[in-house]
């Protein structure tokens, strides 16, 4: 088979048991909605000071906080999607000797990463569509129409990292239980001081100040950005860009020194 035929099929297995267990569909669609909604309805209204413009790092401010919030739950669906959703099933795959099998095929790691990837971008796709439409639909927040390239960008980057972090993790977490706490708690602790439960101005500044350079707040200030008011020109800020490409070839460096591990790691 060639190399594009091997793509093909692993991508099309990715994609039905990815659509079989529904958790990164859960995870990186249903649920930022879901919390973008409860998010907004709450701590958006008039009576909390929802309709107070909202500071951006680096790029004004926001109307609301409801217009904040879309930037900041588009990243929480990469995150989700890419992230808390990929690591606990690479490792159930690996537990369940199901990538001992595929590593007796002609199939190449890079084919494997690939796939994954592909699979995971569809999802975070969807979620960030899914958060722009709602945010439209529900709350009357529009899409600059000059936005939509940078975020399709933001969100092809954003997903590169977030699974090539994911692969990263599975040298380290040895059961699919340990895999969905590890992925769940970093999920929560980033998403809690990167600017998408919370405007970055309620927070400590040395929590903003780490935040920076860390995984997801990079990505949502850029989305954050492309909402603020009078935004104009591209909204990828090199800094955070570079951020985000230096997590991913950090991840990338621990699975070259440490081996992707195709075995499961529990004794069975």
């Amino acid at each position: 088979m060639s190399g594009v035929s091997v793509l093909v099929s692993q991508t099309r297995y990715n994609l039905v048991a990815t659509v079989r267990s529904g958790a990164a569909i859960a995870l990186g669609i249903i649920m930022p909605v879901v919390f973008f909604v409860g998010a907004s309805a709450l701590f958006g209204a008039e009576a909390l000071g929802g309709d107070a413009p909202v500071a951006v790092r680096g790029a004004g401010e926001t109307p609301d906080l409801r217009t904040f919030y879309v930037g900041g739950f588009m990243a929480y669906a990469v995150l989700y999607g890419a992230f808390v959703a990929s690591l606990p099933e690479l490792v159930d795959l690996r537990e369940r000797g199901l990538l001992k099998r595929l590593r007796g095929t002609p199939l190449p790691l890079r084919m494997f990463v690939v796939a994954r990837f592909a699979i995971a971008l569809a999802v975070t796709t969807i979620g960030v569509i899914a958060i722009g439409v709602t945010g439209r639909v529900a709350f009357g927040v529009t899409t600059p129409p000059g936005a939509l390239v940078e975020i399709a960008v933001l969100t092809v980057v954003g997903t590169a990292m977030f699974v090539c972090l994911s692969f990263a993790l599975t040298s380290f977490v040895r059961s699919n239980s340990a895999a969905q706490g590890v992925a769940n708690g970093l999920g929560v602790v980033l998403a809690m001081i990167s600017g998408v439960f919370f405007a970055p101005s309620v927070l400590p500044d040395a929590v903003g100040d780490v935040a920076r350079y860390l995984p997801l707040e990079p990505l949502a200030n850029s989305y954050q950005s492309l909402y603020a008011t009078d935004a104009a020109g591209l909204g990828l800020d090199v800094v955070s860009i570079a951020v985000l490409l230096s997590w991913t070839l950090a991840a990338i460096a621990i699975v070259a020194v440490r081996g992707f591990r195709w075995k499961p790691l529990q004794q069975r």
